[in-house]
């Protein structure tokens, strides 16, 4: 494998920005091969420390950047607000590919005005700096959320053709950027792909902990059709995304087969919201209707990690 070196990101106030001569110099120079030095964001974060975790086991050299101030032990780091177009344009130069992960996972926190710049005006920046240096792949953290309520589907599973209507700002912004990056591949000759991420397992303690309170109570997890995915199998999905050859702008649902749950999926459905529903084709009896088939058919993706592995780890 090329040895590579990532970055990885968080957001201030946006700056305008027009490209330097040299960044304009370097448009274009991205291709699979040159793959060696890669920009992912939010590297302190819960799935950016794994994202980074992976990279250093598989011999990437990673550049973090994130918004808080604290170095990733021998990673090297820089701290940047993902809403400082210039900060970001400069943090990007030299790179090759991006993994962006610099947002809040929710908008709960955060006033509607707040959770916008969070997500979509920083993901505006994390494109348009990708652009304005030559990286050409970039692979981002979508959601779930654009999906909506999944119990108001009249037909499962859900697929990445399945309705949108996103229940707040978030998943909104989160629409806005899919769109977005499909512009940006058509201007650009880019290739990026917004991975719609369903509940992230941390490998850490909390993550634990959280898997076992989702595992436990079924009542918990029709937000997600009890669907999963540890923070190692992104990074993955990720990487495979910018070692491939795939050209545009692709969706993808992420995601492990199984539900996180020992109660079988046809007696979820039935119980927590779903009955009724159509169903569209045969599943496993606990699979999960969240499917990911399309990121394996693409990218030969497949999760290694499931929960109660996890759970014993």
């Amino acid at each position: 494998m090329l040895e590579a070196t990532l970055i990885l990101t968080c957001h201030s106030d946006v700056v305008a920005y027009i490209p330097s001569l040299s960044a304009v110099i370097q448009i274009g120079h991205t291709g699979v091969a040159d793959m060696k030095k890669i920009v992912v964001t939010g590297a302190k974060g819960g799935t950016g420390t794994g994202i980074v975790a992976v990279l250093k086991d598989r011999g990437y050299d990673v550049l973090s950047i994130d918004l808080l101030p604290q170095a990733l032990g021998d990673v090297d780091y820089k701290q940047i607000d993902l809403r400082d177009a210039a900060g970001v344009n400069d943090a990007f130069a030299g790179a090759d590919g991006v993994i962006h992960f610099g947002s809040v996972p929710a908008d709960v926190w955060l006033s509607t005005t707040e959770a916008f710049h969070n997500v979509a005006v920083a993901g505006f920046n994390v494109f348009q700096a990708a652009h304005n240096v030559g990286i050409r792949r970039v692979a981002w953290a979508s959601s779930i959320e654009v999906y909506g309520d999944l119990r108001e589907h009249l037909t499962l599973p859900i697929t990445e053709e399945s309705p949108q209507a996103p229940p707040g700002i978030y998943g909104a912004s989160k629409v806005l950027l899919e769109s977005l990056a499909h512009n940006y591949c058509r201007w650009h000759n880019m290739a990026i792909a917004g991975f719609r991420l369903t509940r992230i397992i941390y490998d850490s303690a909390y993550g634990k902990e959280r898997m076992q309170r989702w595992s436990g109570d079924d009542a918990l997890g029709h937000d997600c059709m009890w669907s999963y995915v540890d923070a190692r199998d992104v990074a993955t999905a990720c990487l495979a995304w910018l070692e491939s050859d795939r050209q545009g702008a692709e969706v993808y649902n992420i995601g492990c087969d199984n539900v996180h749950s020992e109660t079988p999926t046809a007696e979820l459905l039935e119980h927590h919201g779903f009955a009724g529903k159509e169903v569209t084709r045969e599943h496993g009896e606990y699979e999960t209707l969240f499917s990911s088939a399309k990121l394996k058919a693409h990218l030969g993706w497949q999760a290694e990690h499931d929960w109660r592995d996890i759970l014993a780890e």
